[in-house]
């Protein structure tokens, strides 16, 4: 085979027979935990961290989408209600310390 481009190898014939992939660096920024646990995980079932990585982006073009449902967890929806009830709630706004002291001594 011969080559006339570093990306694809030709037969004697000119036909393309193998085309190299080329690759794109991608950097993100993860919790240092997160990442070790994850990474531990990945040795255990025999990937490293940038197959896991492929292994999903391959997922999300198959799939069309995310490849597992995100929502919150039962603590983030807890403090999402609490939030919005104490939203609800009556209040003054206080301007100054005297304002302050004039309700925490209300009886």
């Amino acid at each position: 085979m011969i080559t006339t481009d570093p990306n694809r190898w030709y037969n004697r014939h000119g036909k393309a027979v193998i085309s190299m992939a080329s690759y794109k660096k991608i950097q993100a920024n993860v919790d240092s935990n997160l990442a070790l646990q994850a990474e531990g995980i990945f040795k255990d079932i025999g990937l490293n961290t940038t197959t896991a990585i492929n292994v999903f982006l391959k997922k999300v073009v198959a799939t069309g989408g995310i490849p597992f449902e995100l929502k919150e967890t039962p603590e983030q929806k807890a403090t999402r209600d609490l939030v919005q009830t104490i939203s609800k709630l009556p209040h003054k706004e206080a301007k100054s310390t005297k304002d302050i002291e004039d309700w925490l001594n209300e009886d």
